[in-house]
């Protein structure tokens, strides 16, 4: 019962809820009281009149009968003695039965019946007193003497009085038995009220006792701050699903600062946002996809199935975009950034102790290194410490301009050119050459693409007005990381811009087929933002099949670039052709220019620009890759062929 006025945790214990509870057990419990109560005074009344029925029925009624009967049987027997027919012996035995018969009459079980028949009480003690007076004569007496009639004399008298008293009282309990055959049935009714009642009111609150029992298992089962199954429920699913032998995979999910935003603003506001963060979780879970509450601030998601790294990350991505969204709490503004572990079972553990630890590692690792994210695997801490270093020395690289800025010519089929994509290289002192790609991939996980982006856009500013002594409308190309789509990317690069002087059609920002269908719905925001200001947007990769056409149709695109892939062998190979074909066919759907890259001989240059929709080319036959101090030597001697229109096909072609 102490359970059931236990206020459900994360709730206003004087809700009006739980004041209702509480009325209704302290109501059942007086009903109850009551029911019971009047079932047991009931049950009392009952057993007092049979009591009472029973003496006047049976107990009185059959007393006076035997005392009549042995009345009776003694003054027979006093005639049989006179007339010789009996022995004196035998007398003396009916004299004893009939004296025995009146104290059973005044012993004090009979007495309280008699006590409302005082006249009924006055014969009988007459006729004891009688009896008892008679027993010298009754010893005295002997066959054929006249004291036999003394004997008659003095109890004959009584045996008419004895016979219509046994009569009124048999018709008096008649009357009696009638009357009180009323109040039983009145009793019985009152009783069946009361029992039903009580029965009525014991179900009530049992059943109120199973909810609460149920209530209290949900409440054992679940967190209370968010409502979703709780470690003991993870235990469980974990176990389950490690019997069955099914794949699966574990990602722990953290609020970045949730301990700062706890301090700042209060445990009411960080619970909220924990709350939105967990109810934003549940609605982009997928089938097979479970969430659970993991310790105070964890979140983990269990998915079955999940083998391949490629749906880990679209599931990062997922769910990394329900996340990230802001929200306003009590008139703040928040920006949740999500830290994330995963593991695999059973490719990193066989069992649940490990993959819990190993979960935890893979977001301490995030937490450490500020991470989107971490999978976890055996090489993990060696990457992770190279990674690491990589990203502290980074900010250093950037101070002091150690990071080479590397350009590959954009040329139209005219020969002119038109831009140059930029490749950023760096020569670590420890770990040597770092590639492009990896430097990318780094500047991501440890959230620093945006200030790597505003550095080479710094570099770019300053050295492209020089360039567009040669060519006006030059413009240069870079890659648009996906962690720095944000609705003030556009404002910060036209700011940058403006202050040497150059408008938004200098950059072209890359975005590839992969990070477009990452970024969703946020892309187009901050894409047409930047089309407002006048920075145009490359979609890379094209022909991965990884965007949706439906999307690709409303983004302000300005550019498709196909990779050196489908350029490839086009001189010699009819099916290869027949592909890149197909593919400038979808970029005229689009109304899309097209920029070819991988030209590696004039033949393939030949046979691109014959196509409808080839704009720009880019490749080692256009021109190598150059430093940031020969562009402007090529730039100047045209380093690339004059006029790729001249290029001569090959007989095989």
């Amino acid at each position: 019962m102490k359970r059931l006025f236990i206020p459900v945790p994360g709730t206003d214990p004087l809700g009006a809820s739980h004041s209702v509870k509480r009325a209704l057990i302290v109501l059942l419990a007086l009903c109850m009281l009551l029911f019971g109560l009047g079932a047991a005074y009931s049950l009392q009344n009952i057993r007092q009149h049979s009591t009472l029925l029973e003496q006047r029925n049976y107990e009185l009624p059959w007393s006076l009968m035997q005392l009549k009967l042995e009345m009776n049987r003694f003054l027979d027997g006093v005639r049989l003695l006179h007339a010789g027919a009996i022995s004196h012996d035998e007398l003396m035995l009916r004299y004893d039965i009939l004296w025995s018969r009146t104290p059973v009459l005044l012993s004090q079980q009979l007495k309280d019946t008699l006590t409302d028949r005082p006249d009924l009480w006055q014969l009988i003690q007459q006729i004891e007193d009688r009896v008892r007076g008679m027993e010298p004569l009754v010893k005295a007496i002997r066959p054929g003497e006249p004291g036999y009639q003394l004997l008659l004399a003095e109890l004959s008298p009584y045996a008419e009085p004895l016979a219509r008293t046994m009569t009124a009282t048999m018709h008096s309990n008649v009357l009696f038995y009638a009357e009180y055959d009323q109040a039983y049935r009145e009793l019985g009714r009152q009783l069946y009220i009361c029992i039903v009642s009580l029965a009525v009111c014991g179900v009530l609150l049992l059943f109120m006792l199973a909810m609460e029992l149920w209530g209290y298992r949900k409440r054992l089962l679940h967190d209370p701050l968010t409502g979703l199954p709780n470690r003991f429920s993870l235990h469980y699913r974990l176990e389950h699903l490690i019997a069955r032998q099914r794949p699966f995979s574990l990602t722990l999910i953290e609020l970045e600062e949730v301990a700062r935003i706890r301090q700042q603003f209060g445990f009411e506001v960080a619970d909220r946002l924990q709350q939105i963060l967990a109810q934003r979780l549940r609605q982009c879970l997928l089938s097979g996809e479970h969430l659970s509450a993991y310790g105070r601030d964890g979140l983990i998601v269990t998915t079955e199935g999940m083998l391949e790294l490629a749906e880990i990350r679209a599931q990062l991505t997922r769910i990394r975009q329900k996340l990230i969204t802001a929200e306003n709490i009590s008139g703040h503004d928040f920006y949740p950034t999500p830290q994330i572990g995963v593991v695999l079972y059973p490719a990193d553990a066989d069992n649940m102790v490990d993959l819990l630890a190993r979960v935890e590692l893979a977001l301490e690792l995030c937490r450490r290194d500020q991470l989107p994210y971490v999978i976890f695997d055996s090489s993990l801490l060696k990457d992770a410490e190279r990674r690491q270093q990589l990203a502290r020395d980074l900010p250093a690289a950037l101070a002091s301009d150690s990071l080479t800025l590397q350009f590959y010519p954009l040329v139209t089929p005219s020969g002119e050119c038109a831009g140059l994509r930029l490749s950023l290289q760096w020569r670590h002192p420890r770990f040597g050459e770092v590639a492009g790609s990896e430097l990318q991939r780094m500047t991501e996980q440890y959230q620093l693409s945006e200030r790597l982006l505003l550095w080479a856009v710094c570099r770019l500013a300053e050295r492209l007005p020089e360039w567009r002594m040669f060519n006006s409308a030059l413009f240069i190309s870079l890659p648009l990381p996906l962690s720095v789509l944000r609705a003030s990317l556009s404002e910060r690069l036209t700011n940058l811009l403006e202050r040497h002087g150059l408008g938004g059609d200098a950059l072209i920002m890359e975005l590839t087929e992969a990070e477009l269908q990452q970024a969703g719905q946020q892309a187009e925001a901050v894409l047409t933002a930047l089309q407002q200001q006048g920075i145009r947007v490359m979609l890379t990769e094209f022909g991965s099949g990884c965007s949706q056409w439906g999307q690709l149709v409303q983004l302000p695109l300005s550019w498709l670039q196909l990779d050196a892939f489908w350029c490839s062998g086009i001189e010699q190979r009819a099916g290869a052709r027949e592909q890149l074909t197909r593919l400038f066919e979808l970029a005229r759907v689009l109304k899309l220019p097209v920029l070819c890259c991988g030209i590696s001989s004039a033949a393939e240059a030949g046979l691109v620009t014959t196509m409808e929709g080839c704009t720009l080319l880019q490749g080692p036959y256009v021109s190598p890759s150059l430093e940031a101090m020969e562009v402007r030597e090529w730039l100047e001697h045209r380093g690339g062929p004059a006029r790729l229109t001249d290029f001569e096909l090959s007989p095989d072609a």
